[in-house]
C-alpha cells in the first residue's frame, strides 16, 4: 500500500491518557500523513478521519513538551466553553453552546436536563455550526458536534472536529472537553467516562514539523 493509500484509511487510536493520544497521533501523521497546502496556503501533513478514544481523560492531561501549561489551558481555554459571552469575537464556543442563535438557546442546560430525565437518551446533543453565519464567515468553529451518552453507569463524550491542528490544538481541545464533561457529569449525577474525538482532517502545520518529529 502506498503512502497516499495509507493516509486515506481512517485511523483508530485507543489511548490511556491525553498525553499518550497526542504523541501517538503526531507520530502517525508525521510517519504516514499526506502533504498538501490548506485553504490559506499553509503546508500541512495530515490524515483523514482520525478517531482517538481517550479512556482516562483526567490523567496525564498535558505534556511538558506542549507549548501551553495546564494552568493556561484551564484559565484561558476550558472556562470559555461554559461562558455564553461572545465578547468581541466573531464567535466563541461558549456562545454557540450556551447561547446559540438569536434565541440564545443553552444547549448544555438542555443536555443536562435531557439526561436527568432519560439517562439512556441518544439525543443529548449540541452543535456549534450555524449555517446562517458560517457559510459566509472567515472564522468558523472547528469543534462542530457534541454527543453525551451514558454507558454502563458513566457518561461519555464524543465530538466531531472538522479540522484539527493536532500539534497545537488537540491537547487543548481534549482538556477543555474534559472540563465540559465534568460540568455535565456534576449536573446529571452520572460519573465521567471517556472522551472520543473524530478529527475529519487531522493535521500538523509545517512550522511545527521539527518539534513534532521529536515526540
Amino acid at each position: 500500500m502506498s503512502e497516499s493509500e495509507m493516509s486515506i484509511v481512517p485511523v483508530y487510536l485507543k489511548v490511556k491518557t491525553p498525553v499518550d493520544g497526542w504523541r501517538r497521533a503526531i507520530r502517525k501523521i508525521m510517519e504516514s500523513g499526506m502533504s498538501r497546502l490548506d485553504e490559506r496556503g499553509i503546508e500541512t501533513r495530515w490524515h483523514g478521519n482520525m478517531l482517538i478514544h481517550v479512556v482516562d481523560p483526567y490523567t496525564e492531561r498535558v505534556s511538558e513538551d506542549y507549548p501551553f501549561s495546564e494552568k493556561v489551558l484551564h484559565d484561558k481555554y476550558a472556562t470559555q466553553l461554559l461562558n455564553p459571552d461572545r465578547m468581541d469575537f466573531e464567535y466563541t464556543y461558549g456562545e454557540r453552546l450556551n447561547a446559540w442563535g438569536s434565541e440564545t438557546i443553552n444547549q448544555i442546560d438542555f443536555i443536562i436536563s435531557k439526561l436527568k430525565k432519560s439517562p439512556h437518551s441518544r439525543r443529548a446533543v449540541a452543535s456549534t455550526w450555524d449555517p446562517r453565519k458560517d457559510i459566509k464567515a472567515d472564522e468558523v468553529p472547528c469543534l462542530n458536534h457534541f454527543v453525551f451518552m451514558e454507558r454502563e453507569g458513566v457518561l461519555d463524550l464524543s465530538v466531531t472536529i472538522r479540522s484539527n491542528d493536532m500539534y497545537g490544538a488537540w491537547p487543548a481541545n481534549v482538556y477543555a472537553l474534559g472540563e465540559l464533561l465534568r460540568h455535565v457529569s456534576e449536573g446529571t449525577g452520572i460519573p465521567t467516562g471517556t472522551i472520543t474525538t473524530l478529527s475529519v482532517n487531522a493535521h500538523v502545520y509545517s512550522h511545527d514539523w521539527d518539534k513534532a518529529r521529536t515526540l
